[in-house]
């Protein structure tokens, strides 16, 4: 809805005066479509044809998935596969075996340097506290936000982010996310670290800690004085509220823009990284004079190592393909799970069709 004004400007709809292409209305009628079913049981999800879903480690609820298929073939899904460190969550539960497996490769030429991320990040957040400048976290509105959070908190307790320097969470739906968690925390989750579960609220509260949820909250942010931490999404910058901060904050020196998850190709994110001195917003170019830091340990993907280590006790599927990540990354992975593993491995062209058997 926030976006229609610039629809009706710019012609970017069919219809006069714009229209959202869904409401709340059809995310219900959505929501009736499906069925939740639990972890580690198996279901039938039609004739012969079951489901057995297992932790992923990734973001709180999620799973990778084996199924059996009415023949007697399997076929295994990683989706989305968490790293064993994650602050908040349980490891991943190990790949048991298929015929078949799809398995992301988001990171699969890389490996995390937690405790040097760690490190970074609060050396970052002390310079650019202790010049007067703001510190603005792109931040994904799922996981990402709570793992930022429990890292300040740590930054709070241990004296390198001082009490008097406020955290704002600006954005709506990192903010609803951050409800489930800390519903979670309540209900002691079978998916949460015991040391979290023993923290309770304090793991994701670094008081003092301001939620911006209407729009006027939003943008009394800026009449902010002095050193501040603004966590808010489009996590790659790409939209959201955001942009907003880094429109008025790029242009500098005092301050820095911490990049915390992945930088797809062709987001504004990935262009800080890569160093570029004009990003353009809003119709135009901005200079970026605030400090960059890309901070990649802040990520829930498995890092290759990690994926290896997932995949290496269950017996050899007949194939393995490699989704879910940039040509790259999928390229290296193959090759080092052909020569570690000895696995027949395929980096599947997008829209190809092949047998599970």
């Amino acid at each position: 809805m926030t976006r229609r004004p610039c629809a009706n400007e710019h012609g970017w709809s069919k219809h006069h005066p714009a229209e959202p292409l869904y409401d709340d209305a059809d995310v219900d009628r959505t929501l009736s479509y499906f069925d939740p079913i639990p972890v580690g049981s198996e279901t039938e999800i039609e004739a012969g044809t079951r489901v057995t879903l297992h932790r992923a480690g990734h973001i709180l609820g999620a799973a990778w998935a084996h199924l059996t298929m009415a023949d007697g073939h399997t076929l295994a899904v990683s989706d989305d596969l968490g790293r064993p460190g994650h602050p908040l969550l349980l490891p991943p539960e190990p790949f048991s075996g298929a015929d078949v497996l799809l398995v992301e490769s988001t990171y699969g030429d890389r490996r995390h340097d937690q405790e040097g991320g760690r490190s970074g990040f609060a050396s970052v957040v002390e310079r650019t506290v202790s010049r007067g400048g703001t510190v603005v976290i792109p931040a994904f509105a799922i996981d990402r936000t709570e793992v930022v959070l429990h890292e300040l908190a740590r930054l709070r307790s241990n004296g390198v982010l001082p009490g008097s320097v406020p955290i704002y969470v600006d954005s709506p739906m990192a903010l609803a996310a951050l409800d489930v968690y800390r519903d979670a925390l309540r209900n002691r989750s079978s998916e949460l670290r015991p040391e979290v579960l023993d923290r309770g609220p304090n793991a994701l509260s670094p008081e003092p800690f301001l939620a911006a949820r209407t729009v006027q909250e939003s943008i009394a942010i800026n009449r902010s004085q002095g050193p501040c931490v603004i966590v808010s999404s489009a996590g790659m910058a790409t939209g959201g509220r955001v942009l907003h901060h880094l429109n008025r904050l790029l242009p500098d020196p005092r301050n820095s823009m911490a990049i915390v998850g992945f930088a797809a190709v062709g987001t504004r994110a990935r262009d800080l990284v890569d160093g570029a001195r004009a990003i353009k917003m809003f119709g135009e170019y901005v200079p970026v004079r605030a400090e960059v830091a890309d901070v990649p340990h802040f990520s829930a993907h498995a890092d290759a190592g990690q994926i290896l280590d997932w995949l290496r006790n269950a017996a050899p599927p007949h194939t393995t393909y490699l989704v879910h990540g940039e040509e790259t990354s999928s390229q290296v992975l193959r090759a080092r799970i052909d020569h570690e593993l000895g696995w027949t491995v395929v980096v599947p062209r997008s829209g190809e069709a092949v047998l599970i058997r």
